[in-house]
């Protein structure tokens, strides 16, 4: 088992189900299979005219073939162009495929953030939305239409060698029958060969994107050496993962090549008594002798293609374990529509574990904010501030109570207007590769460039992009490295503003800032709260301070809640009490 995905069964399930993918472009699979078949009937036909020409010639001379000659230069002309159509027209529609994978794969990427993807590794799910979707290439572009086009080709000269001779059919079926089954003789083997090489890729994929997400701590701990011996032993357990399945695919190869071999003698030698009897004319045993290896070469090419089976069904399991994974909270059948804002948020008698068997983080949490309030929701690590955040944004389901957003319980909210409804600004903002406008943009990519400049005032941008090589075409580089803790959070600010969302979820943005910066970024978010109903997960002072209420939590409970004077005046003060223990006091 790896990161959640269990090891498959002996059917081909998996690769069945790639199947009904081809439907939507019957046209381009139709293509494929034409072309595939008319180049291994070209081939066929090449080769078994080859030899009859010999045959003849040996009895003839050359003088009289002369139209076969041309025969010949003709099919050498068609299986060039055929041979370059079928490796267009396959790979284009396998490519196409593979995109239509891809995007399923992000799609479920999307639907199962982030509850299900929790124990997961960043460079695991890389490699099953890219490395494993990339090997199924292979039966889309290669296998599918191979063996159908095999199948027809083996008929077709079958039935050719018994309009000759019906003995001459007979003695190429049995190894035809032989050579198809060969792929299929270690099959349990194969799947478990192939699975230990996509496991294997996959924990070298997560094993590197650790690597370099953490060079900086490598280097500080001196901890390359060690590092680099866990690198080198994933990439022995692939390598030898790959060795055990290239030993079993090499011996099949040895037996499909001997079986080809002993065909050819079969077909000779009953050829051979065939012409001694009369029964074909002699110069014809050549011809004989081609078109059986002809008919058996696509299928030997089939086992070829039907060596990789263990691979294709590791990857294709891995893949449709993302495309099938199930939503971390579900769709409601009907939505409820939201009416316009601003909203209330409540949280009515909430109870939440993150585990059936687990501890309650949320025990009878009930909170009212109200619209256009700004609410500081404070407590001990551990408390479920965060907790809250994440079922308001419907990360998670209550698994007791409710939680509404202007009196619709969020179960019964389209996800899209959930999403347009609530904007959250982290504690730690992640900014992609690109520029500072793509960044913002994420908030609302369709927005005008009038509508970003404004996000990017409000949320204090401007001031700093004077002193950036390219204003907000400046490319910040991953995770935003090319610029400061306090710039990364007023571009997060600005893509929140962005949203026009009429909720905001505060995630102690200011947490990681020194000083000025902390200033600076608390004049941006006054100005982002304004009209908007606010929840703000703080721990600084000068947050909870700004707040029109602030809310308590320890151990999943409220136990107290009011204006910032009135609760830090009361003798027995929690708020007090916590802040005087986060001062050191």
């Amino acid at each position: 088992m790896t990161d959640g995905i269990t090891q498959p069964t002996p059917p081909l399930r998996e690769l069945a189900r790639l199947l009904p993918a081809l439907r939507p472009h019957g046209r381009g699979l139709a293509a494929t299979l034409l072309v595939c078949v008319l180049n291994q009937a070209a081939l066929v036909a090449l080769g078994t005219a080859a030899a009859w020409l010999v045959g003849h010639a040996l009895r003839a001379g050359f003088g009289e073939l002369a139209p076969v000659l041309v025969l010949l230069a003709g099919l050498v002309i068609v299986r060039t162009g055929l041979t370059w159509a079928e490796m267009a027209i396959s790979h284009d529609l396998a490519y196409r495929l593979l995109a239509e994978l891809r995007v399923r794969c992000f799609d479920g990427l999307a639907r199962i953030a982030p509850a299900r993807l929790l124990g997961r590794r960043s460079g695991d799910l890389a490699a099953a939305a890219l490395a494993d979707v990339e090997a199924l290439e292979f039966f889309y572009a290669h296998a599918v239409a191979q063996v159908v086009a095999s199948v027809l080709v083996l008929a077709g000269g079958l039935a050719a060698l018994a309009l000759l001779d019906p003995l001459l059919a007979f003695a190429v079926t049995p190894f035809a029958a032989l050579v198809a089954s060969v792929p299929w003789w270690r099959q349990r083997a194969a799947a478990e060969q192939g699975w230990r090489v996509r496991a294997a890729a996959a924990a070298l994929s997560a094993d590197v994107v650790d690597t370099v997400q953490g060079i900086r701590e490598l280097s500080v701990f001196r901890a390359f050496g060690r590092r680099r011996a866990l690198l080198r032993a994933r990439n022995q357990e692939l390598a030898a993962a790959q060795r055990g399945e290239a030993a079993r695919a090499s011996g099949e190869a040895a037996v499909t090549d001997a079986l080809v071999a002993l065909a050819v003698v079969a077909v000779l030698l009953v050829a051979g008594l065939l012409a001694r009897d009369g029964r074909i004319a002699t110069a014809w045993t050549p011809a004989v002798v081609a078109l059986a290896l002809g008919v058996l070469a696509p299928v030997a090419d089939s086992a070829v293609q039907l060596r990789n089976t263990g691979t294709l069904r590791a990857a294709a399991q891995r893949v449709f374990a993302l495309v099938d994974a199930p939503a971390a909270v579900p769709a409601p059948q009907v939505p409820r529509p939201l009416g316009p804002g601003p909203y209330a948020v409540c949280f009515e008698d909430v109870w939440f574990r993150y585990a059936p068997d687990g501890p309650d983080v949320l025990r009878g949490v009930t909170l009212r904010i109200e619209p256009g309030e700004t609410v500081a929701l404070v407590g001990p690590s551990g408390a479920g501030k965060t907790t809250c955040a994440s079922l308001l944004l419907r990360f998670w389901d209550p698994t007791a109570g409710r939680v509404t957003l202007g009196g619709v319980d969020l179960r019964d909210l389209a996800d899209a207007d959930l999403r347009r409804a609530v904007a959250v600004v982290p504690q730690e903002a992640h900014l992609f590769h690109g520029t500072i406008d793509e960044n913002i943009r994420l908030g609302r990519p369709g927005a005008a460039e009038d509508e970003v400049a404004a996000a990017a005032r409000t949320a204090l941008v401007t001031p700093f992009l004077a002193g950036l090589p390219d204003g907000l075409d400046t490319v910040v580089g991953e995770r935003g490295v090319a610029l400061s803790g306090g710039q990364r959070a007023r571009v997060a600010v600005a893509r929140a503003l962005l949203t026009r969302a009429p909720v905001l979820i505060l995630d102690e943005a200011a947490a990681n800032l020194d000083g000025e910066s902390e200033e600076e970024l608390a004049c941006a978010l006054d100005r982002a709260r304004a009209g908007r109903t606010t929840l703000v997960i703080a721990h600084r002072l000068s947050t909870i301070r700004r707040a029109d209420r602030v809310v308590v939590l320890e151990a999943g409970r409220v136990v107290e809640q009011g204006a910032f004077a009135e609760l830090v005046a009361r003798p027995d003060s929690r708020l007090a009490h916590l802040l005087a223990h986060q001062l050191g006091q």
